[in-house]
């Protein structure tokens, strides 16, 4: 029997490695026991009012995703429980990195820039969302989808010298792999234009037309997806299957939807593994990464055009321009502008393809050294973004929610059912967040900001002390808002505001 050589080994141990990197990474995150704002009631709905997560994602055109949740999370329990819906979502950061690496060998990078990019993807802002944020665990079954029907599709659309067999089967299998992402989350379907730009940066052989016409093919299989899955939607919506969500609205004012996101989303794809703010604090390093991004990228540009000409130069524009609108699409259509991470995946995907295609083009300057320079540069900024990932992890997730809910326990620990106790809880502010700093519900959020998380919350946790009690609710009189009221009207007072780690205990009145 023939031993495999060392070389034989690189790929499938690269592709070991890149299963198991998110797990380091978020491992001391996702293990904390905590909870994020519609966690706490995604818990009690899948155990106490079966079908009502479909319902409510079916009306927003997500059924899939509703599938997954309500199963998810009624295997899951409880508060604990929700350790595993994260390490859900940790796991499918990796079979998606794994996945990524083998997709771009094939089409052409060298094993390090591949097996270096398709790990950065995991550690981006809105990979950490995936990891760290128990019900967007589904996000990463869509994004593999995404990434699936550009697979299922490169077989149905070769390149011109490549010879295809049964085009039409695979084309349609893309665009039902499309269609099933879409249903699951809209925008991380998108994720297909990312790997799109990875084979289109190192195409070299081709003229700009062929390029693009190459390029509008795969945007059909992309565009048709989506349609079918609208389409499918609205038939749910017509026969009465589900009621659309008055969410669900188009944009009307396309050029001023246009300027807020090249103002207010496109920064966060540039910035890649840098951090916005919610209150613009030090935003020096976020900005200073969004011009090192556009910089390299002018380089790198550059570069290809010295090697490849005006074409060259041509093929990336036209693959930047096109996919990066491609990636931002849904978002763009719809009528809602909230520029969450949650939604970036694909967008910030496709330029961190060119950011590392350029650095690796600027390694070619310089022939003999330069591409291992180029590789150690994109290997320390790699590393860096890890522990970028893994801090904020720990410190805008895991170490904030667990404040906030271990407060939370303490009035939920003084409910002595025989005196049904009248329980307020005064909720807190974003500004009350222990965080060292937040962006917008995502990043060092603060989750009981409304009585309905606060409400949730609570219930989660006195059912946690009485589980065979069906309906907790009632082993106590509960009230919440942002003014606490006169020490007469409650027993035990919950003031969520007081999340910092020297926060006194809750007030407490003896029941009368």
């Amino acid at each position: 029997m023939t031993r495999p050589t060392p070389r034989a080994l690189v790929v499938p141990g690269t592709v070991a490695l890149l299963l198991l990197l998110p797990f380091p990474i978020y491992w001391s995150a996702v293990i904390h026991r905590y909870g994020l704002r519609d966690d706490y009631a995604i818990l009690r709905e899948a155990r106490e009012e079966p079908g009502k997560i479909l319902r409510v994602c079916a009306s927003q055109g997500r059924p899939l995703y509703g599938w997954m949740l309500e199963a998810s999370a009624r295997a899951a329990g409880g508060i604990d429980g929700l350790t595993g819906l994260r390490l859900l979502g940790v796991a499918g950061l990796g079979v998606l990195a794994a996945a990524v690496f083998l997709m771009l060998r094939k089409e052409g990078w060298r094993t390090a820039s591949a097996a270096l990019l398709a790990g950065f993807l995991t550690l981006t802002p809105s990979a950490q969302v995936i990891a760290n944020w128990g019900i967007c665990w589904p996000q990463a079954v869509a994004l593999m989808l995404g990434l699936t029907a550009f697979a299922l599709a490169r077989r149905a659309i070769g390149r011109p010298e490549e010879a295809v067999s049964h085009p039409v089967r695979w084309a349609v299998a893309a665009v039902g792999a499309m269609c099933a992402a879409t249903l699951i989350y809209q925008v991380s379907g998108l994720f297909y234009a990312v790997l799109l730009a990875a084979a289109l940066v190192v195409r070299r052989d081709t003229s700009l037309k062929d390029t693009a016409r190459w390029m509008a093919r795969h945007l059909w299989v992309m565009g048709l997806g989506l349609a079918v899955a609208y389409l499918i939607t609205k038939v749910t919506f017509a026969t009465g299957l589900f009621t659309p969500s008055t969410r669900i609205v188009f944009e009307k004012h396309w050029v001023d939807k246009t300027v807020w996101a090249l103002t207010h989303v496109f920064p966060n794809a540039l910035a890649l593994s840098a951090l916005n703010e919610t209150l613009g604090g030090d935003m020096d390093g976020y900005w200073a990464m969004v011009v090192l991004t556009l910089t390299l990228l002018g380089v790198g540009v550059a570069v290809e055009g010295r090697r490849s000409g005006l074409i060259g130069v041509g093929r990336w524009l036209l693959a930047l321009v096109t996919l990066s609108a491609a990636a931002y699409s849904v978002s763009f259509l719809a009528g809602e502008r909230w520029p969450t991470y949650r939604t970036l995946n694909a967008l910030t995907g496709v330029w961190a393809v060119f950011f590392a295609a350029s650095l690796v083009n600027l390694g070619t300057v310089w022939p003999r050294h330069g591409p291992r320079l180029a590789t150690l540069l994109l290997t320390a900024f790699v590393g860096f973004s890890a522990l970028l990932a893994h801090e904020q992890s720990l410190e805008l997730f895991a170490l904030p929610q667990g404040r906030e809910l271990a407060l939370m326990e303490e009035g939920a620990n003084l409910v002595v059912p025989a005196w049904k106790p009248r329980v307020f809880v005064l909720t807190a502010k974003q500004t009350d967040s222990s965080a060292p700093f937040r962006y917008l519900d995502e990043f060092g959020s603060v989750s009981v900001d409304s009585e309905w998380v606060a409400k949730e919350m609570l219930k989660a946790l006195v059912k946690e002390r009485f589980p065979r009690e069906h309906d907790v609710s009632g082993l106590y009189r509960f009230a919440a808002g942002p003014v606490a009221p006169e020490p007469r009207s409650y027993d035990i007072l919950i003031d969520m505001r007081r999340q910092h780690v020297s926060a006194a205990r809750p007030v407490v009145q003896q029941p009368r």
